[in-house]
Order: structure tokens, then C-alpha cells, then sequence
């Protein structure tokens, strides 16, 4: 291409000689790194952001129409791997990376395998109510597939017991952590029906999967597709109880019911007896307080009845009632509304005799009110105008008032 070259280039031809050799050269690239400066542009919605590692970095773009598609936000500080096409942009001479994909690494790397699979059996509907069973209200015999050791399936047991005592439950040990925990379960799920099918169990009404808290690493395992689509296949119903709260996998939303701890998983599936006992005697004591008080009034009307002069004219007494109803209707209204008015009117007249008798409107009609000087204390450093003087031979000469009117006060002195 140098051959070819024009001997002075403008600075747009030479910009776009660069785009052309960098971009027939370079057409896919993977870059490892991490993201910084990482921003969205608020109206059009395109990711901007830099890739870098310990010595250098490059610009990237990722163009609204595919950052639609991906199943996280990008930060600043995450480690990523990127492909893309190598472009320049001529208006700047600045060369940057297109960004198609963006996969995280590490941790992000597992979150973003589990956010895939779980669109990918959403979107198969394993996730939808409608095929989720419904759980026996009163369950006799529960399976708790988990590990015979450690403190889940002892607390499990405790919590029925207290709350439940007529619940049967039985063990399927598997291991619920490393690589061989998924499939483990996923065999426990299928030989249980085998087992039942043998009468080697009873008919099992729940089975509990379940797990103590960990990592993402360690739950793992319950975030297997094979097992989420044994638990969707699995004809009884399936409780998943893997983790803490905060704790989510791909096994409790494929399940006919997630409960965020084991412990909780006990409490969820099981009535309280206590709570049932306490019922049946309200029920109990409901069933025959009624039926007396049945009996009762039966007895009482037909009593009433046979010996009732006005047996035979039952409308009259209703309508009879009616009116005596509507004439008491009528006198408490009146009452009422007469006592009512009879306040209103008392009100008006005392409100009109205060607002005569009150010294503001004495004042608006011309008249004053005059104070003199009140000492505070007998050393008469503080003095007030306090006292109000209604004769005048109660002033002196040279003794200084203050005259209150309407609309203001006044000082003076009486000469």
C-alpha cells in the first residue's frame, strides 16, 4: 500500500489509509483485562469503556443493539474477556475495539454461566407456576436427600419433631458438595420412586433437597442443568433448601418450592400440632355452642308460636314494627335537630355579645385606654406601663401615660 500512497496525504486520508489496514487485518480479537471508565451514554445507550492490564489499555465500544443481549452490567474493576472487531475512528484517529461479547472471569465467570442457564430453562418454561405441584397439607413421610453428617439434617429433625410429630422422615445420603454432589442427587431423585415402586418405602408425600450455606463455588453443584431437569421431572414434589437466604440456585427455581434455609424448609412444610389441637377445640366448642343455641331458638319459637294470638296475622305485626320504627326514626331526628339549633342560636348570641363588650371594638369606636408607669421592683430600676387609669385624679402632673388606641399606642405626659 506504501507504493500507492500519494507523496502529501490531508489528515482524512491518511486516517483512513490506517482504518483500512488495521481493520482487513484484524478482524476478530479476544482481549483479556480490566474494565475501567466504564459509562453508558444516557440517551442512546451504548457502553463505553476502557480494557486494561498492568501496562497498557485500549478503548472499547459496545453498541446498544448487543449490550441489550447480555445478562449483566459491566463495572469498573471487573475482569473480563472481550471479543471484537479492531476498528479506527477517523474523526479522532483513535483506534478502539467493537465489542461483540463480554464474558466475566473468576467468580463473574460462574455468575454469568448461572444467569445463562437460568434464561436458558426460563425461557423452556421449567421455571413457570403452572408446573409447579402443590405440597400436602398434612405430609406423612418427607425424604431429606442431603449429607448424613453436619448439623442440616439434625436440625431438620428437630423442628418436625417439635412442630410436627406424626411426620415420618426418611434419609437419602448423598454428598452435597465437590463434582460428584450433582449427579449424586440426580440418582437419589430416580432410584426414590424405584424404592417406593418396591415397597421399600412408603408413598413419600415431599422430598427435601438441602444444604448448609457456602461460596458460589460450593453450591455449585444444585446449579448442575442435568439436576434442575430431574428436579422438573421429578413426579413428587420437590422442596429445594440449599444455602443461606441470600443464597440462590438454579435448583430453587426449577422446584415446586424454595424455602431460604432447611431450618426453614422444616417450618414450611409442617402444621404446628400445637395449632391444630388448639383448632379442633375451637371447632369443637363452635360445633356445639351452635347447635344448642340452635336447638334453643327452635324450642323458644315454637313455643312462641303455638301460643301467640297473632299467629295468623304476621304481616301486620311486621308492618306494626315498621312504623313504631319509623315514628322513633323521626322524633330522634327532630330532637336532635332542635337541641342542635338550639346551640347554634346560643352560640351566635354570645359571640355577638363578647364582640360588643370587647375593648378592641370599644376602641374602634373611638375610645382610648390609658396606662401609667407600674414599678417591677422597689429599687425601680424596671418600670411598665401596667396599670389602667380610670379617674383622673388619679394622675399627676408631669407623670408620663401611654394612651392605647385603635391602631396603635402612644406616650405622653400630663402637664
Amino acid at each position: 500500500m506504501q507504493a500507492n500512497l500519494p507523496e502529501i496525504l490531508t489528515v482524512s486520508e491518511l486516517n483512513s489509509y490506517i482504518k483500512i489496514l488495521i481493520e482487513e487485518n484484524f478482524k476478530f480479537v479476544h482481549l483479556i483485562g480490566e474494565i475501567s471508565n466504564f459509562k453508558i451514554h444516557t440517551q442512546s445507550g451504548h457502553y463505553y469503556f476502557t480494557i486494561k492490564d498492568e501496562s497498557s489499555q485500549i478503548n472499547a465500544v459496545m453498541w446498544k443493539t448487543r449490550n441489550q443481549s447480555l445478562l449483566f452490567t459491566p463495572e469498573d474493576g471487573m475482569q473480563v474477556v472481550v471479543k471484537g472487531r479492531v476498528t479506527v475512528y477517523p474523526a479522532r484517529g483513535n483506534y478502539q475495539v467493537d465489542v461483540w461479547e463480554i464474558k466475566p472471569q473468576g467468580a463473574g465467570e460462574l455468575q454469568y454461566r448461572f444467569e445463562q442457564l437460568k434464561q436458558k430453562l426460563f425461557e423452556e418454561g421449567l421455571f413457570d407456576e403452572e408446573h409447579k405441584k402443590p405440597l400436602p397439607k398434612y405430609p406423612q413421610n418427607v425424604v431429606m436427600i442431603t449429607s448424613k453428617t453436619g448439623a442440616v439434617l439434625q436440625d431438620f429433625i428437630n423442628i418436625t419433631k417439635r412442630r410436627y410429630p406424626l411426620l415420618n422422615i426418611y434419609l437419602y445420603p448423598v454428598s452435597v458438595q465437590g463434582i460428584s454432589a450433582a449427579s449424586s442427587v440426580i440418582e437419589a431423585l430416580s432410584e426414590i420412586p424405584r424404592l417406593v415402586k418396591s415397597k421399600k418405602l412408603p408413598e413419600i408425600d415431599i422430598i427435601v433437597i438441602a444444604r448448609g450455606g457456602g461460596s458460589i463455588e460450593d453450591l455449585w453443584p444444585f446449579n448442575d442443568e442435568m439436576l434442575a431437569r430431574a428436579v422438573f421431572e421429578s413426579k413428587i414434589p420437590v422442596v429445594s433448601a440449599v444455602g443461606h437466604e441470600v443464597d440462590f440456585t438454579i435448583c430453587d427455581f426449577v422446584a415446586d418450592l424454595r424455602a431460604p434455609t432447611p431450618s426453614a424448609a422444616a417450618e414450611i412444610i409442617t402444621p404446628d400440632i400445637r395449632e391444630l389441637i388448639e383448632n379442633l377445640d375451637k371447632f369443637s366448642y363452635f360445633c356445639r355452642s351452635f347447635v344448642q343455641a340452635k336447638l334453643d331458638g327452635y324450642r323458644n319459637s315454637i313455643k312462641e308460636i303455638e301460643g301467640s294470638y297473632y299467629f295468623n296475622r304476621p304481616k301486620d305485626i311486621i308492618y306494626n314494627f315498621y312504623q313504631k320504627l319509623d315514628d322513633f326514626s323521626k322524633s330522634i331526628t327532630n330532637i336532635t335537630n332542635n337541641r342542635v339549633n338550639g346551640l347554634k342560636n346560643e352560640i351566635k348570641f354570645y359571640k355577638k355579645t363578647l364582640h360588643h363588650i370587647s375593648p378592641d371594638n370599644n376602641l374602634k369606636k373611638g375610645y382610648a385606654i390609658i396606662k401609667k408607669k407600674v414599678d417591677i421592683d422597689e429599687m425601680r430600676l424596671h418600670f411598665d406601663f401596667d396599670k389602667i387609669v380610670t379617674r383622673a385624679s388619679n394622675l399627676k402632673k408631669d407623670e408620663e401615660v401611654e394612651i392605647k388606641f385603635y391602631d396603635n399606642k402612644k406616650n405622653a405626659r400630663i402637664i
